[in-house]
């Protein structure tokens, strides 16, 4: 099943920092509500976590939870695994599925990844989560669109040729 990330990070690869987002801008958070909505999100336990309490579900999504050790959450999937979460994600068959974090599943699942969709942050900001290193020979550019405090990029792994 094909898995799209989703992700805004600096150029350091910065994605978070003490269980927050290091940066607050309100046009890469409408960005990232205009793409995956009507969609499927898959995110980990501490991405849940963070997400503020009036938000959690991610609303107009499918939320699906990686976690071993969350018990039942309302308006949302919890599952054991990356696979059954991809599984269960294909199953329900609501649009695009999204993999919106944090760290360790972005490296679970970034294999598996047939797009990206990177909000590369402006600026430098102090972070203790990283995006993983990323070979950008595998990938293609497709789309850059500027924003003031971001640029937004789309990019499809690169098939083998032949």
């Amino acid at each position: 099943m094909a898995v799209s990330i989703i992700v805004a990070m600096t150029r350091d690869r910065v994605i978070g920092n003490k269980g927050t987002i290091p940066w607050h801008i309100r046009e890469e958070a409408e960005h990232f509500r205009e793409l995956t909505t009507g969609n499927t999100v898959i995110m980990g336990r501490n991405t849940w976590e963070s997400l503020p309490e009036k938000f959690r579900p991610l609303p107009d999504r499918l939320n699906i939870i990686v976690s071993t050790s969350l018990g039942e959450q309302k308006g949302a999937i919890v599952c054991k695994t990356v696979s059954e979460a991809v599984v269960k994600a294909a199953y329900a068959g609501k649009g695009e599925t999204f993999c919106i974090g944090g760290a360790q599943l972005y490296m679970a699942m970034l294999p598996m990844a047939e797009v990206m969709h990177v909000s590369w942050v402006k600026g430098n900001f102090a972070g203790d989560a990283h995006f993983p290193e990323i070979d950008f020979s595998q990938w293609e550019q497709k789309q850059t669109r500027e924003y003031e405090k971001f640029t937004y990029v789309k990019y499809l792994r690169k098939r083998p040729s032949g």
